[in-house]
């Protein structure tokens, strides 16, 4: 069992596991720190610099990342003072320069005090470079289908020499986590395409539901699947249905209502 660690945010006596970050015991309290970077389901990377806070007391006075700082006995940590506020405002304007139209970055800086930003390029580049994608498609999926390329301004997520992903499983984990639609995924017909930067990612032929015949998945896709969910377990994939088939096979049968209370009646 982890030792317990006692220290403060902004005031508040807290206590919490050896090993824990300030943001994730700061989210266990109810304690706002804005991030756009930090997912549960990933390893903290501290890129967006949005989750800052002042912090003494254990370690030197300065200002730190709360999802990469770890907790310590007599931790002192601020989030709301006005050099953080500050600060906090100033990432958001250049993040909003960026990306001026990106509803969750939009609601983030209305919450946070910034209804504009003074950076502004008139070009429209929704891409933060927080870079859940990439981490998700490496540290989840396995696939390494994206990378970064370039440095400072013209730093972006690509794949392998900018051309189309042989490792790409066409999953869309990528589109799911990004928080502002950099990275969009979309089906038409029988084909799935992943893109970004005016730049097409990834083409695949969408294999078909075997129970109602409409095209919902790439075959590299029910491959991985089939790796993770069946093959260590010695078993096999007999049908491909697609999720909302899967979901009606598991419904039960409903049940009617006596015919002496009425017409047939589905509960």
């Amino acid at each position: 069992m982890a030792a317990m660690i006692n220290f403060k945010i902004n005031g508040k006596n807290i206590e919490a596991p050896a090993g824990t970050t300030v943001l994730e015991a700061a989210r266990k309290e109810d304690i706002y720190i804005p991030t756009l970077c930090c997912l549960e389901a990933l390893e903290p990377e501290g890129t967006c610099r949005l989750c800052i806070a002042e912090m003494s007391g254990a370690i030197r006075q300065s200002i730190r990342i709360t999802c990469l700082q770890e907790v310590k006995e007599g931790l002192i940590v601020e989030t709301e003072t006005e050099r953080i506020k500050k600060n906090r405002r100033l990432i958001l304007e250049l993040l909003l320069g960026r990306s001026p139209y990106s509803k969750e970055l939009l609601d983030l800086a209305a919450r946070n005090g910034v209804m504009t930003s003074r950076f502004l390029t008139g070009e429209q580049d929704d891409c933060i470079r927080c870079g859940r994608c990439v981490r998700v498609c490496r540290d989840k999926i396995g696939a390494y289908a994206l990378c970064w390329v370039n440095r400072g301004y013209e730093r972006k997520v690509t794949t392998d020499f900018e051309r189309l992903s042989e490792y790409c499983i066409g999953c869309g984990s990528c589109a799911q986590v990004c928080p502002t639609g950099a990275i969009k995924m979309e089906d038409r017909g029988q084909e799935r395409k992943l893109y970004t930067w005016g730049q097409v990612l990834a083409r695949f032929k969408l294999e078909k539901c075997q129970e109602c015949g409409r095209p919902f998945a790439t075959k590299k896709y029910l491959e991985w699947m089939k790796q993770r969910a069946y093959k260590h377990k010695g078993l096999d994939v007999v049908d491909i249905k697609c999720p909302e088939c899967v979901r009606k096979a598991e419904r039960p049968v409903p049940l009617a209502v006596p015919l002496s209370q009425g017409p047939f009646q589905m509960w």
